[in-house]
């Protein structure tokens, strides 16, 4: 299955370069931002984690790896804390814990969500939603001809910036990414730092609660 998903990557890769650069006017990724590495819940299937992992081997030494073992189980029990007071485990952001000084140190077996991110996709419950980078709000990918007043793209603004381009609307949703992947089985998809904590020998003891201090002090 992996060889499938391989393939895959290829095809897509291929159909993304594409959308950059019909978009390279309004993206403004570059290496070394790595924001969109710092705010998320980074759902990934069990298939793609299988993948990450053969890349985390080859990028990673196993000291590199072990101190990612303890950010992920740290991240982990910051969670059980972050869930005592907000029910909606959605709303639990985390940085990456393949993030290496901006960049992604796993870069070329990320995850698909990874791979598509900075360009305009459609939303997968509204028809007619369409969902801008999280970067976006950061003034960056699409942000210089946003007209906060129409709360829509400015024409005025990309004609006086010499933009020729159109803000496109892309179906890169992530259940979509995976639909298109035929034949490809991508089995559970859980929080990438919950697939690195299950991996860890005995992990459940290690994210267990501390015990609180009760000693009494005279």
């Amino acid at each position: 299955m992996l060889e499938k998903y391989a393939t895959y990557l290829e095809k897509l890769k291929t159909r993304l370069d594409e959308y950059y650069h019909d978009q390279k006017e309004f993206i403004k990724c570059k290496a070394g931002c790595g924001v969109c590495c710092t705010l998320c819940y980074y759902p990934v299937s069990q298939l793609e984690y299988e993948y990450m992992k053969i890349g985390a081997e080859k990028c990673f030494t196993p000291t590199e790896r072990e101190e990612i073992n303890k950010k992920c189980i740290q991240i982990i029990k910051d969670r059980k804390k972050f869930l005592k007071t907000n029910p909606n485990i959605m709303d639990f952001y985390y940085t990456c814990p393949f993030l290496v000084d901006g960049s992604c140190g796993n870069y070329e077996h990320r995850a698909l969500l990874c791979r598509s991110h900075g360009l305009i996709y459609q939303d997968i419950e509204k028809e007619n939603k369409h969902n801008l980078p999280y970067c976006f709000k950061l003034g960056l990918n699409y942000a210089d001809i946003w007209d906060e007043a129409t709360n829509s793209f400015s024409q005025e603004k990309a004609d006086k910036l010499g933009i020729k381009a159109t803000p496109k609307v892309y179906d890169l949703s992530y259940s979509s990414l995976m639909r298109d992947a035929e034949g490809v089985e991508f089995g559970d998809v859980r929080m990438l730092v919950e697939w690195i904590v299950m991996d860890i020998p005995n992990y459940e003891e290690l994210i267990k609660d501390e015990p609180k201090n009760t000693e009494i002090k005279e």
